[in-house]
């Protein structure tokens, strides 16, 4: 994405199509299967037809939404919101709710494999949501305190219950979570400068981090 305009481009690098201008800046994107892309910007997060082009679905909100993530069947995004909450629709009926009380603006978000886990990041907590029946509306959400700055990226193992987040402050720490969204701190690294990014190996034995100045550090994970 470049300022109000999304590209998409095939393996060799060659564009496929641009999209139509959004009302305003793109600030996430993410695919939604093969074949849908989602954007995110200030008024609506919207899904379009990666191919055509075409508008599938378009979810008002009036407010400028900074974050995404979508559960892996693609049936609930998230959102977070420069007013430092998470807005979500479950798409299937545009049913949408929100999550108040942040302190700082939710730019980390990530779901577990099973889309009944939201963990969230918009201060020094990590903050997990859960799904599971009717949540989380009338839930209260786990809360996994580490870091000692905002927590900048969050990623669940594949097919497992293991959290990473990372954080302004350069730590990581791995976390071993229940249905409920509450859980523990079962190991902690860290870094010399801010974590940006965090990928698990895909069978999950191992984390790599990647700090603000490109550095790349990867460490072994036993499970839990």
């Amino acid at each position: 994405a470049c300022s109000r305009q999304v590209f998409a481009y095939d393996a060799e690098g060659d564009e496929l199509r641009r999209s139509d201008d959004p009302p305003s800046t793109v600030s996430a994107i993410a695919w939604s299967g093969a074949e849908e892309l989602a954007t995110a910007c200030y008024g609506r997060a919207a899904f379009f037809n990666a191919s055509t082009g075409e508008l599938r679905q378009s979810l008002e909100w009036q407010g400028s939404l900074v974050s995404m993530v979508l559960s892996p069947d693609g049936g609930i995004v998230a959102c977070g919101s420069q007013d430092n909450s998470v807005h979500f629709w479950r798409r299937s009926t545009g049913e949408d709710s929100e999550m108040f009380g942040y302190p700082t603006k939710p730019s980390a978000l990530a779901f577990d494999d099973t889309g009944t886990l939201l963990a969230t990041g918009g201060g020094e907590a990590v903050t997990v949501w859960s799904f599971r029946r009717k949540g989380p509306e009338g839930t209260r959400p786990g809360t996994l305190d580490f870091h000692v700055q905002p927590v900048t990226t969050l990623a669940f193992a594949p097919g497992s219950m293991q959290l990473a987040s990372g954080g302004r402050d350069g730590a990581v720490a791995v976390w071993s979570l229940r249905r409920n969204g509450r859980g523990r701190r079962i190991g902690s690294e860290s870094l010399e400068d801010s974590v940006a990014e965090l990928y698990w190996r895909p069978d999950g034995s191992a984390l790599a981090a990647l700090d603000a100045q490109g550095g790349v550090t990867v460490w072994p994970i036993g499970k839990s």
